[in-house]
């Protein structure tokens, strides 16, 4: 379905893998994008297109927010510091905690003060949510599970749950480790195994939710139209896979052999906690209920998705 034109889209955290994304396919969808950033586009296309305009913000709550706001059919809040890029120190742990709990704070705020609502707000949140197993299958409805990233990913949910008028459709996001060929993790994965020193981390065992780009995208952009979709959902490919196999199809589709583990020794002497639950850790989690919606994958197995993207 092809929105109206014009349309206006304010959107937090465009610049990341999944927003660059986004705003592209929003601009195909005829939308009005604005775009809150916390320094100056630099993305030539954008500048040079006159359905893109930028706002440097801080992340805070201020009066022209509420503006923008009133203005606008949607927001996408997908802003929040990248949880992978440093180890979490406890400095790092308050940058991922106030990059996500303030920022949204502060769009919620402003969608409580502004006089015409948003028809809906879609949250970024992580699949990191749930417990950690490789038996029990995690659903929406699942609880949440333990360690700073379960605690992080339900303060960041419960902020929109809470503190967002009753009146706007709140879609919250839980995304898994989406695979592209740009950014994420997978180029992370294919350079060591190019160079013959890749491979699994710990057992291998431990399951990877996964999801391609384009699957996101469109993910997004079908919650965003369906208006009846609330709540959580789980945006992974129906397909599970550890990471050992995981590892094997990468090194399989490049013409390489990974047969040498990682010991999880080592991965938490080096990363400490956040080598544990994002590398040796991982959940099994069922996405029916957004299939439900009617919205079909195209990347069903990590074979074809490894296709597209290698």
């Amino acid at each position: 379905m092809k929105a109206a034109k014009q349309k206006q889209i304010l959107i937090a955290g465009a610049t990341g893998l999944i927003g660059n994304e986004v705003v592209n396919s929003l601009l195909v969808h005829g939308y009005k994008i604005v775009i809150l950033t916390r320094s100056a586009l630099r993305n030539d296309e954008w500048l040079k297109n006159p359905n893109i305009s930028s706002i440097e913000w801080g992340g805070i709550f201020t009066n022209w927010l509420v503006r923008e706001i009133e203005k606008s059919f949607a927001v996408i809040n997908l802003a929040g510091e990248n949880i992978a890029s440093k180890p979490w120190t406890r400095r790092r742990r308050m940058q991922l905690i106030r990059s996500r709990l303030g920022t949204t704070r502060a769009l919620a705020k402003a969608c409580h003060y502004a006089e015409k609502k948003p028809k809906a707000f879609i949250q970024a949140s992580a699949s990191g949510y749930y417990s950690t197993s490789t038996k029990d299958i995690q659903h929406e409805t699942s609880s949440q599970g333990t360690g700073f990233l379960a605690r992080l990913t339900a303060d960041w949910e419960s902020v929109a749950q809470h503190e967002l008028p009753d009146n706007i459709r709140l879609v919250l996001i839980r995304t898994g480790v989406v695979l592209s060929k740009n950014d994420g993790m997978l180029p992370k994965l294919v350079l060591p195994i190019k160079l013959f020193i890749g491979g699994w981390f710990g057992s291998g065992q431990q399951p990877v939710p996964w999801i391609h780009i384009d699957d996101e995208v469109n993910a997004i952009i079908h919650l965003l139209h369906t208006e009846t979709a609330s709540g959580p959902f789980n945006l992974v490919a129906p397909q599970s896979i550890n990471q050992k196999d995981l590892t094997k199809a990468i090194a399989k589709k490049i013409r390489r052999i990974a047969w040498v583990p990682i010991p999880a020794p080592l991965i938490k002497l080096i990363l400490g906690q956040m080598g544990k639950e994002l590398l040796l850790s991982g959940s099994l989690i069922d996405s029916s209920k957004l299939t439900k919606t009617g919205f079909t994958f195209q990347h069903l197995t990590v074979s074809k998705a490894l296709d597209s993207l290698l």
